[in-house]
């Protein structure tokens, strides 16, 4: 059984305010450990960026996804609409897990990054201004798969029902 949302928020609020309390502390222990395992931290860095080269580039324009201005009109009056709530969070979090709820946000009602990227209530958004537009593009892609799935399994219901 996880945390609730109000621990969960609670924990947030906590590791936010103990990090901007001890950040000198922390820091050097950062430089400390990075210091001693310099073996260790070029084997991460390594791993870091051949995952990043496989999961390929999330900066990609709208023409790689096929989606054109009105279908990108009409996904974004889906999103809005409430209709399609699971399929929001589904997409949101295929796009980018930890930036999931800025994504949504930022969707739904229309909020833009600059006021996203230190918002009170989500915190700090863990992309910079470029990769939270490529993700929330990519969003829209999962988003138009996820419908168009949709779509296709009631019109083979409504043809064998």
């Amino acid at each position: 059984m996880g945390m609730t949302m109000e621990a969960q928020e609670a924990k947030k609020i906590y590791k936010r305010q103990y990090r901007s309390k001890n950040r000198d502390r922390i820091n050097a222990q950062q430089r400390a450990w990075n210091a001693r395992n310099r073996d260790k931290l070029k084997e991460y860095q390594r791993k870091y960026w051949e995952k990043k080269a496989e999961t390929g580039n999330i900066r990609l324009p709208w023409s790689a996804y096929g989606i054109t201005e009105e279908r990108y009109n009409e996904l974004l009056e889906a999103a809005r609409s409430g209709q399609y709530d699971a399929e929001v969070l589904s997409a949101a979090a295929k796009a980018d897990r930890q930036a999931a709820e800025h994504i949504i946000l930022s969707v739904v009602e229309g909020v833009s990054y600059e006021r996203l990227e230190f918002h009170e209530k989500l915190g700090r958004c863990t992309l910079g201004r470029t990769n939270f537009y490529g993700a929330r593009r990519l969003f829209f892609h999962y988003l138009d798969c996820a419908l168009k799935k949709q779509q296709k399994e009631n019109n083979m219901e409504v043809e064998n029902g």
